[in-house]
């Protein structure tokens, strides 16, 4: 049945990218952009895909591997979801503090920091030590709130500085999902091999004896060392579910010399500038980040469009988290069944992949952000379906749909953001999004709620996402003068960034190969 459903979702993906046929091949010279600026886009274009998406890469390569080491590591569920609890709540606490110092000091800066902290964290994973665990969950934290704030800060201002087109954003968000779900897929692939080059065993222990010449055969001394994993012994162990994770490490330092090498560096509008060389007093800096915190948090709660696409923002992220926590179960048809996970999760990643194409076909057809709406709903009603029913074939295919939409979503809210949000906080205002986010999944984690009730309230959250996302676009078409911000003037960045989302200078074309072009 899976193998059906693969062959179905790789259809139905070529499907979506080779459906306009002809009218790809039809002159696309009336969009008002010169062939210069697209040729600089697209130099600009791959230079941001290839370190973004090896960044990810760096994330991907842990998930599916996080909760299956604390439980080799013989910890008990509840234990494991402490940890994870752990990590939200450090991007919840931290998150916000960390975005306001990247639009101070820089980032360029704030996106090396995420590579550092992020390595540092896969490192304590060689520990079997709770505390050092924790610490490891706690660093995870904060490179999570830093990649999903720095690296779209950093993109927006730097394409504004270079003078491209506006418009040309929503196609560099619809590849950067489009790589993101092909990054996903190889990122499982090579952590499901990794996993099995060695098996875990312990190279040391905090009693460990002199090391002593044994004629031994290899699989004896790894069953020897097997045998000393024990819970919370402070032992160092490598192998197994641990390579995925040096895997990981090696990724994102690649990707943080590929930033420091060719990233340019910029700022929040209170940030030091490095051209003027007007460098800042570590006094100074701290209450920079502070200042950029206060504005950002204004900026929120004074304009109404965005605190509306920040609240989607959370809506259907929290949404998806529970999913990514819940969907696992949801296809087992009992409880000694052992479903392919990666396989369904390659045809998940698929589906993520066909929802990026369907947002591209929006854009090339000139259609209303509106229909986005729908979208929302429609992944309500998916996630809607396991709430109900018991059958793991059709909750498979209402994840499908929801996999679909969570593709479109992902361009979608980032040319919003991109229009909406003022770039001198952006960092900051990112990861204000991301508190209400990691309260509404903490609140999930903590509940200890069944997975019915769960998938409930997840579609409970898309349906607001719906709601208010249709407001946004009522907001956003509307001429009335109460629709204005509190000063009576639009969003500074209304005006810089100039995207109309029903404008034909936000059309884009579909290739073959899945990556959107202009």
């Amino acid at each position: 049945t899976v193998h059906s459903v693969f062959v179905a979702v790789l259809a139905f993906t070529a499907f979506v990218s080779f459906w306009r046929g002809a009218s790809d091949e039809a002159p696309r010279g009336d969009d008002g952009i010169s062939t210069v600026k697209k040729a600089e886009f697209r130099r600009f274009q791959r230079l941001y895909l290839a370190c973004v998406l090896v960044c990810l890469g760096g994330d991907w390569l842990q998930g599916p591997y996080m909760y299956a080491l604390y439980d080799a590591y013989g910890f008990s569920h509840d234990e494991i979801a402490a940890l994870f609890v752990a990590g939200f709540g450090s991007s919840c606490v931290f998150g916000t503090f960390v975005g306001s110092l990247a639009d101070t000091v820089g980032r360029k800066r704030g996106a090396l920091l995420y590579v550092v902290t992020y390595v540092l964290s896969c490192l304590t994973k060689h520990w079997n030590s709770y505390n050092v665990l924790m610490v490891g969950r706690v660093l995870g934290g904060i490179s999570t709130s830093l990649l999903f704030s720095v690296f779209d800060s950093w993109v927006v201002s730097e394409h504004a500085r270079r003078g491209l087109d506006p418009s040309l954003l929503s196609t560099l968000f619809a590849n950067v999902q489009a790589g993101n779900s092909i990054v996903a897929i190889l990122a499982g692939v090579v952590g499901e091999w990794s996993a099995r080059l060695a098996p875990m065993r312990v190279l040391a222990t905090e009693s460990a004896s002199s090391p002593s010449s044994s004629s031994s055969s290899s699989s004896e001394e790894d069953g020897a060392a097997a045998s000393l994993l024990r819970k919370n012994d402070g032992s160092v162990v490598v192998g197994g579910f641990c390579t995925p994770f040096d895997v990981a490490a090696l990724v994102l330092l690649i990707g943080g010399v590929m930033v420091a090498a060719s990233w340019t560096e910029n700022y929040g509008g209170d940030g030091f500038s490095q051209e003027k060389g007007n460098k800042r007093s570590l006094a100074n800096e701290r209450s920079s980040v502070f200042a950029s915190l206060k504005a950002g948090t204004l900026t929120v709660f004074r304009d109404k469009k965005v605190l509306l696409v920040g609240s989607i923002a959370a809506f259907f992220e929290a949404a998806m988290y529970s999913f990514v926590f819940e969907w696992t179960p949801a296809v087992k048809a009992s409880p000694e069944d052992r479903p392919p996970y990666g396989e369904i999760f390659s045809i998940m990643m698929l589906a993520c992949m066909a929802g990026t194409r369907v947002y591209a076909s929006f854009l090339s057809a000139g259609t209303s952000n509106a229909k986005v709406t729908t979208v929302f709903a429609a992944a309500a009603a998916a996630l809607a379906v396991p709430s109900a029913l018991s059958s793991p074939f059709l909750c498979l295919l209402a994840f499908l749909v929801f996999e679909v939409a969570v593709g479109i979503y992902f361009p979608a809210v980032g040319v919003l953001k991109s229009k909406l949000i003022p770039d001198t906080h952006r960092s900051t205002i990112y990861n204000l999004f991301r508190v209400p986010l990691n309260v509404l999944v903490l609140a999930v984690l903590l509940s200890h709620a069944p997975g019915k009730v769960i998938f409930a309230a997840a579609a409970t959250l898309l349906a607001l996402a719906a709601v208010l996302h249709f407001d946004l676009h009522r907001r956003l078409t509307a001429k009335a003068p109460d629709d204005l911000p509190d000063d009576d003037q639009e969003s500074p960045l209304l005006n810089n960034v100039g995207l109309d989302l029903d404008s034909p200078d936000a059309q884009a074309t579909v290739n073959p190969s899945g990556i959107v072009s202009v």
